[in-house]
């Protein structure tokens, strides 16, 4: 059986897809959106406090030491983009939309920030991440190492600098947690079979009850950035 090593180098894509507040895929419009905007992607682990016993004897000698396993509570996550586009943010944190009057259909033209509703989005992230060294199999693809967080919830505000002169970014935290009900995903672009022709296909088994992250390596291609989120189509 072959094994994938790979050196990675950069970000080429970032994918949010809407859910529900018990992570599920919400399919309809503005539920999905592909953008080339983010700057930085931080995963950092977060892990219960591990608990130590140690119980000395009279003599001062440890009779009892023992030691609990680590235990992943979340994946904490640090996301810098530098587009600001009102249904990425309605995406990641919940805001609502702002509108403008064209008539007969209005325009997403800003967002707000609510106290009732910031921080109530769900949404899945989707990153893919760029593979140096490699050469173009004999069809012409390039591999990328695909990184899927199925399930995002509790996003804050970052700072920004409104005015200065430097480029002005978004910042968001959140944290990627257990559950939900992502399975294979609803997307058919994410893995390249082995089959003749190749054809694009979703994950080959789904994500696990426990499973708070997954990461392959795929000949698949990036999917298509825009701007503004799509309609998710019902399967």
């Amino acid at each position: 059986m072959a094994v994938e090593c790979v050196r990675l180098s950069r970000g080429k894509r970032m994918r949010l897809t809407k859910l529900n507040e018990c992570g599920t895929v919400v399919n309809g419009p503005n539920s999905t959106l592909t953008a080339e905007a983010l700057v930085t992607g931080t995963f950092t682990p977060n892990y219960a406090e591990v608990q130590e016993i140690s119980v000395l004897n009279a003599n001062g000698d440890e009779c009892i030491s023992d030691r609990s396993s680590p235990a992943l509570r979340w994946i904490d996550i640090s996301l810098i983009v530098c587009t600001w586009d009102p249904t990425m943010i309605n995406l990641i944190t919940g805001d609502p939309l702002v509108l403008d009057n064209a008539a007969p259909t209005p325009n997403m033209v800003g967002f707000g920030i609510d106290t009732d509703v910031t921080g109530s989005a769900n949404f899945g992230l989707e990153i893919w991440s760029g593979i140096t060294g490699q050469a173009c199999d004999p069809n012409g693809n390039v591999k990328y190492q695909y990184w899927l967080l199925p399930w995002v919830k509790d996003a804050q505000w970052g700072e920004w600098i409104p005015a200065q002169n430097d480029g002005i970014t978004a910042t968001w935290t959140a944290r990627a947690v257990t559950g939900g009900n992502w399975g294979v995903g609803p997307y058919d672009d994410v893995l390249r079979d082995a089959v003749t022709p190749a054809t694009l296909t979703a994950l080959t088994t789904p994500m696990g009850d426990t499973e708070v992250l997954r990461s392959i390596t795929t000949s698949a291609p990036l999917p298509t950035a825009v701007c503004g989120a799509t309609v998710l189509p019902v399967p």
